[in-house]
């Protein structure tokens, strides 16, 4: 059997100070999350927080110092700035999440890595064996699919929240597979450009080649809202979590978050 300390640790990347929602989702993290899972932060500006009252729990890391390889990426493909108008291809704003979670996955002491986007708010106590719902044994991975919404434009997962099983048998080829995408530049193949786009293309065709099925967390326990576009807040994670993704990071919550908790109560009165 697994110690609880050797089976789950998580990681997160943002800027200071233009990504400030970020020390919200840490906090919450080290208020909500068991102690037996610890988030590596890799932070842009890292000097600007001081992480003495939050340590064990929270390992703070400079971006620029630990993670050289993403200044390697930028300065390889430099003219494709030129693109980053247009999310679908803003390649460099999206790749700091594939380089932190491939730095954070060089030192990993864990079975199992939860990567959390900065714009996450844990908003309840949130028990250790909820994280074993999330997962399944014969999986490599956990994602949140979109086969549940029908704005067709979302044709690629929610990747806010993933979780990766170091000990699985496409480990090491997923990563190499994915670094080929990122350092050899075979993104630029693709029709989008950006980390949930490129993870559904490596994720699907191993699913083929290795025949194996993917974890999509949005098939559990799914909570209809009125809108269809927020597969996180409706997915079993919004009984603990809120994404403030987009224009919501300017509000406290999101307003999916708060139908669902007034829903919640309707039905449970």
């Amino acid at each position: 059997m697994i110690n609880h300390r050797n089976k789950y640790s998580a990681v997160t990347t943002f800027h200071l100070p233009k990504h400030i929602y970020g020390i919200e989702m840490i906090n919450s993290f080290y208020a909500n999350w068991p102690n037996e899972v610890t988030l590596t932060a890799f932070i842009e500006n890292s000097s600007k927080i001081d992480n003495s009252a939050v340590k064990p729990k929270i390992i703070i890391k400079d971006f620029d110092k630990t993670v050289p390889e993403y200044q390697k990426f930028v300065r390889k493909y430099k003219e494709k700035e030129k693109y980053t108008d247009d999310f679908r291809f803003n390649v460099f704003r999206f790749a700091h999440k594939v380089y932190a979670i491939a730095s954070a996955l060089k030192n990993i002491k864990t079975k199992y890595l939860i990567w959390l986007d900065a714009d996450i708010k844990t908003y309840k106590k949130l028990p250790f064996e909820f994280l074993d719902t999330l997962i399944n044994q014969n999986s490599y991975m956990s994602y949140l699919g979109r086969e549940n919404i029908s704005v067709k434009h979302l044709n690629y997962s929610e990747c806010g929240f993933l979780i990766f099983n170091t000990e699985h048998q496409i480990h090491e080829r997923f990563w190499e597979d994915m670094m080929k995408m990122y350092d050899g530049g075979g993104l630029f193949q693709e029709k989008e450009w950006h980390d949930s786009y490129i993870f559904d293309v490596v994720r699907k065709k191993l699913e083929v080649e290795k025949k194996i099925d993917n974890f999509d967390i949005s098939l559990i326990d799914f909570f209809n809202l009125k809108t269809d576009d927020h597969v996180f807040v409706s997915s079993v994670l919004g009984k603990y979590m809120d994404h403030k993704k987009g224009n919501r990071k300017q509000s406290k919550w999101s307003h999916e978050l708060l139908y669902r908790i007034k829903r919640e109560k309707e039905i449970n009165s």
